[in-house]
C-alpha cells in the first residue's frame, strides 16, 4: 500500500512538471526533437499516473469490501464516499490532458486555432490542482480507514 501511494505521490509531482513543460514548450521550443514528441512522453507519464491512482483506490476498495463482508460496513461506506469524491476530477483531468495534447499538435499542424490550446490547456491545469488536492485528501482517507481496520481487528 505504501509503495503505491508514494510512486503516485512521485509521479503526480512529475506529471505536474510535465504538465507546466507542455505549456512552456508550447511557446518555447524546449525539446530538441520534435514538438510532438515530448507531448507523447509527458502523456505516457500522466496517463500512467491517473490509472494508477484509479487502481489503488479499486483495489483499496475490494479489500476493504472483502474485509467487511463478514463485519462491519462502515469501512466500505467510508471508501465509497472517497471514490465518489475522487473519481470526477480525475477522469476529468485526464480527459482535459487528452484534448490538450490532441490540439497541441493539431495546433503546430496548422489545424486549429491557438486559442483552444490556451482554454483547453487552463482547464487542464484548474483541474489537475484540483484532483491533485482531491487524490491527496483520498490517499489520506483511505489510510485512515486501513488503520481504523486494523486496530477494529487487534481490539477484537
Amino acid at each position: 500500500m505504501w509503495f503505491f501511494m508514494i510512486t503516485s505521490y512521485v509521479l503526480i509531482f512529475l506529471s505536474g512538471a510535465g504538465l507546466i513543460l507542455i505549456g512552456i514548450n508550447h511557446y518555447v521550443n524546449i525539446w530538441p526533437t520534435q514538438h510532438i514528441s515530448f507531448d507523447l512522453f509527458v502523456s505516457l507519464i500522466f496517463i500512467a499516473t491517473q490509472t494508477l491512482i484509479i487502481f489503488f483506490f479499486v483495489g483499496t476498495g475490494v479489500n476493504i469490501k472483502d474485509y467487511t463482508l463478514s463485519k462491519d460496513n462502515k469501512f466500505y461506506k467510508g471508501i465509497l464516499s472517497i471514490k465518489r469524491r475522487l473519481y470526477p476530477p480525475t477522469l476529468a483531468v485526464t480527459i482535459l490532458f487528452m484534448i490538450t495534447v490532441i490540439i497541441d499538435g493539431a495546433f503546430f499542424l496548422g489545424k486549429v486555432n491557438e486559442w483552444w490550446f490556451h482554454i483547453s490547456y487552463v482547464l487542464t491545469l484548474y483541474y489537475f490542482v484540483k484532483s491533485s488536492i482531491e487524490q491527496h485528501k483520498a490517499f489520506i482517507g483511505s489510510t485512515n480507514i486501513v488503520i481504523a481496520m486494523t486496530e477494529n481487528e487487534r481490539g477484537n
